[in-house]
């Protein structure tokens, strides 16, 4: 964690204009670079609360601010021996920043694009009432693939008499249910995307087994193995829930939106062609 702290600082140094903060008083000079009143309050805002009480003191500012001037310096450092430019740094210095940018984009998100209202959870709630009032859990088996072609000859070996669990085992690629055969236990509605959920919540019999669905992981077939009654809740119980229902609802839609508009395109001949390691260590267990 520290190391990401020194990076996404080195980012910010890089980043920050020359005539940012230039009349704010500050508390240490390290070459060009102040470290503004400003700066030094935003680093204490860090710190535990417990600590608060000795950082307080006269002494406890001054070791505080000497361990910042102390990562001045060693940003200077850096910076002269251009280790920002540096093809490793350079790569974890986008990192960082994506990272950053990405949390920012999800909190825009959350607060303006898919904010869901009080009124909307309501309605929801009053439009589904049957389903909180005797709700369904589905237990079901899945066998994904990566190609519709492939899905939809599994499916046809399925329907001739062949053994669910023995193809998700030698085909599925969740390789985390393949080992049980596909199962995924217990499911309600709200735990999978839309796509899924819906013609999987249309399933009458145990043992009766899906057509291929697409989602965003692939290709599934989906069996019915259980089903059973949850239970009951209020509305202040399925509040939460009906929630994250309804932002990831409206986040589905903005992003098959941006899909739309940036031209998403996929080149599965390319795909295809990417070897993946399995991360599986080549030593012997007694190594």
């Amino acid at each position: 964690m520290k190391e990401i702290k020194i990076f996404t600082v080195i980012a910010a140094f890089l980043l920050a204009g020359s005539g940012c903060a230039e009349r704010e008083p500050a508390v240490a000079h390290v070459g060009r670079r102040r470290i503004t009143v400003s700066d030094f309050k935003q680093r204490l805002e860090e710190v535990p609360s417990y600590y608060r009480g000795f950082i307080a003191t006269e002494g406890g500012k001054r070791q505080y601010l000497s361990g910042m001037i102390k990562e001045e310096i060693l940003l200077h450092k850096a910076l002269d021996e251009n280790l920002h430019r540096r093809p490793d740094i350079a790569r974890r210095l986008e990192e960082v920043r994506r990272e950053v940018l990405l949390a920012a984009a999800i909190n825009h998100l959350h607060n303006e694009e898919i904010k869901v209202s009080d009124q909307e959870i309501r309605d929801y709630f009053e439009k589904h009432r049957e389903e909180f009032a005797d709700p369904v859990q589905l237990k079901v088996s899945h066998i994904l693939l990566s190609n519709e072609n492939r899905a939809r000859e599994v499916l046809q070996k399925l329907r001739r008499g062949a053994s669910f669990e023995k193809l998700a085992r030698e085909n599925s690629i969740d390789t985390f249910t393949a080992v049980n055969g596909g199962d995924m236990g217990f499911i309600e509605r709200g735990d999978m995307p839309p796509e899924f959920e819906e013609p999987v919540f249309s399933l009458q019999s145990v043992g009766e087994i899906s057509d291929v669905i697409k989602t965003p992981y692939g290709y599934h077939i989906v069996k019915l193995t259980g089903r059973k009654r949850g239970r009951a809740e209020s509305f202040e119980d399925a509040r939460e829930n009906i929630k994250r229902r309804l932002e990831q609802q409206k986040i589905n839609e903005l992003l098959d939106r941006y899909h739309r508009e940036l031209n998403v395109r996929i080149d599965n001949s390319v795909l295809r062609e990417v070897e993946i390691e399995d991360g599986r260590s080549e030593e012997s267990p007694g190594d």
